[in-house]
């Protein structure tokens, strides 16, 4: 049984329960599998911050479905896409404000100058593609930073046929993606292209989230006897480290991380570095984890 989300995770458990121990449980992602114990395996994203357990394999980005046939696919779907127009072409991926980052009009009209005068510095030009997540008062304000002349595709719900996301994946020389997106920064380190990474505003944190982390600290702290040496964990330490254990305390997503595996495995960078010819190493870890999955299921990998 592979099931993602906080409500299948107990009918996952309960088939398992019921097959008599017949039966494998994959958890995929943060919800529903912070107590790795109840399954045979967890996936969840490194920057979910999770405890170690040898049941939880952690990845760089969120799973995704791109893979080359599908990107050949696509280019095939979207020729044409950049006729007539000059190189480099540049994708523009945006996303939105979330619970964690905030993507104001002055934010969004600040990155389409920007992302243009790279565009246009290298003899190219940006093309856009919104997200759900993109607010109608950001859209105005890239359009009005992008200028008339900028393509600018607005995500509508029911509209996928029309929607150049993939196109711009497959077909365009260097991606620019708003860094508050797991999802859309790991399509695009699938495609092997040249990666900018753009980082959003963070909100800042209320008092739960940082009575959160204060406890997740406070269970992660090592702390030294007089040797020098590592203490088991105590009292309050060890309090503090069931209740993230057993997914009452649940850590704060730390999108920086993702960030800087991003730039140190498959050559990603920060806006605002110089240009980079060429391409990167592909992130494709669907495939890691299937292999986990049929090696857990005993079938030959």
């Amino acid at each position: 049984v592979i099931s993602t989300g906080r409500r299948t995770a107990p009918v996952a458990r309960w088939v398992a329960a019921r097959s008599l121990g017949k039966t494998r449980v994959v958890q995929l992602g943060r919800k529903g599998g912070e107590i790795a114990d109840d399954f045979d395996l967890v996936v969840s994203c490194l920057h979910f911050r999770q405890p170690y357990h040898p049941r939880r394999l952690e990845t760089l980005a969120p799973l995704n479905p791109l893979i080359d046939a599908r990107l050949s696919a696509a280019a095939e779907r979207w020729q044409g896409l950049f006729d007539a127009t000059p190189a480099p072409h540049v994708a523009l991926v945006v996303g939105g404000s979330s619970a964690m980052h905030r993507l104001d009009a002055a934010t969004a009209r600040r990155m389409a100058e920007e992302v243009r005068a790279f565009a246009e510095a290298a003899g190219g030009r940006v093309f856009t593609v919104t997200s759900p997540r993109t607010s109608p008062a950001a859209v105005a304000a890239l359009r009005e930073g992008l200028g008339d002349s900028a393509a600018l595709y607005v995500w509508r719900p029911g509209d996928r046929a029309n929607n150049p996301y993939l196109g711009y994946l497959a077909l365009a020389d260097i991606l620019v993606v708003t860094g508050e997106s797991e999802s859309m920064l790991g399509e695009a380190a699938a495609t092997g292209k040249p990666l900018y990474i753009y980082p959003l505003p963070e909100r800042p944190a209320g008092v739960r989230t940082r009575l959160a982390e204060w406890i997740v600290g406070q269970a992660r702290r090592a702390r030294l006897n007089k040797r020098g040496t590592i203490r088991p964990q105590r009292g309050w330490q060890r309090l503090c480290a069931r209740l993230v254990e057993r997914g009452w305390v649940r850590p704060r997503r730390r999108l920086g991380l993702m960030h800087q595996a991003l730039v140190r495995q498959v050559g990603a960078r920060y806006f605002g570095e110089p240009l980079a010819a060429g391409g990167r190493s592909a992130l494709r870890e669907t495939q890691a984890v299937a292999q986990r999955v049929r090696a857990l299921m005993g079938f030959e990998t």
